[in-house]
């Protein structure tokens, strides 16, 4: 399995295979990461995803990554139809893990689902992630896994709640 690792900073900059989206099971990009996706990555992003969604809350999709760095991201659905929730969190992760081990991808960085707009405990929803990926045995076939934390202190607080 692969080492998780914090980076502090846009995860829009991530030089790896993909980039998960915390995304809405609409898969429209409003705010957020979502936001920034579609701001750095051009349009072609939404495109992709208006012929993928709606899809269920907790699901996933992938879509190539429009202008940039990565080859691919996987749309991760923690919220939409329903609120965020543990199992929102959780099945949206592994089904994240399984769409990577499918399409091949060895390097992938993560936000912290439903955190954000989705106003999930931060702390909690990593952990949530965390104990999802190291019991996913799609995660086997990664080498990296990189959660990103916007800010200093997100990165902080990431850190001590996923590296224990």
């Amino acid at each position: 399995m692969a080492v998780l690792s914090v980076r502090q900073g846009d995860i829009t900059t991530y030089d790896g295979d993909a980039i998960v989206n915390a995304a809405n099971n609409h898969l429209q990009l409003g705010a957020g990461v979502a936001g920034a996706i579609r701001r750095s990555g051009g349009p072609s992003i939404q495109a992709e995803c208006d012929r993928h969604g709606p899809i269920k809350v907790g699901e996933a999709a992938i879509t190539g990554a429009g202008n940039l760095r990565v080859r691919w991201i996987i749309h991760a659905a923690a919220m939409g139809d329903e609120p965020v929730s543990e199992r929102s969190i959780r099945l949206s992760t592994v089904a994240s893990l399984k769409l990577a081990a499918d399409t091949g991808i060895k390097r992938i960085a993560l936000p912290v689902l439903g955190s954000g707009v989705g106003g999930f405990d931060f702390k909690q929803a990593a952990q949530i992630m965390r104990d999802a990926i190291r019991e996913s045995p799609h995660a086997a076939s990664l080498e990296e896994v990189v959660f990103f934390g916007f800010s200093f202190e997100d990165a902080v607080e990431l850190e001590q709640a996923l590296l224990v």
